[in-house]
């Protein structure tokens, strides 16, 4: 789909004149609206991505492959899950942008690296502890074990280190 100027800005519900913050204010609405997760489809977060490139002033991005991974269990945090969701966020602020949270048990984060990769995180409860899954999409080339490992390291380096 071809966008114009005009249309970017009703997709994303913007007046000429908007700045840099509203416009990345509108791209996450627009995006929770847009997404599979909830409703939505990929070519509507396509759509969403090209009228952002139209406003930004920044060439519209190629077409890129997804690919969707899981890693459920994907590893345990020693707490509650009230705690471990706190984690989650902490970590989530230095990983990427909170899109949606349902504490304590979910959390849905859209990645800075690798670049436009949503996840689901899900915590379960666990005899004292908290299990960790992960499902992860985005464009490829991802390993959703190189994603695990990056929350681990961010979970160890905000909130235990």
């Amino acid at each position: 789909m071809t966008l114009s100027r005009r249309d970017a800005l009703a997709l994303l519900g913007l007046r000429e004149g908007f700045d840099a913050e509203e416009l990345k204010r509108a791209r996450r609405r627009a995006l929770l609206v847009n997404h599979p997760d909830h409703g939505g489809s990929s070519s509507g977060v396509a759509d969403v991505e090209r009228a952002c490139a139209i406003l930004g002033d920044s060439p519209t991005p190629e077409p890129t492959l997804i690919r969707r991974g899981s890693d459920r269990p994907s590893f345990t945090i020693d707490v509650l899950p009230v705690e471990a969701f706190e984690f989650l966020l902490l970590a989530a602020a230095e990983l990427g942008d909170v899109a949606n949270d349902e504490p304590p048990y979910r959390l849905e984060v859209r990645m800075h690296e690798p670049r436009d990769t949503w996840v689901v995180l899900d915590v379960v409860p666990d005899a004292g502890s908290s299990t960790i899954s992960i499902y992860a999409e985005g464009p490829l080339p991802f390993l959703v074990e190189n994603i695990r490992d990056a929350w681990v390291e961010a979970i160890n380096h905000t909130c235990l280190g």
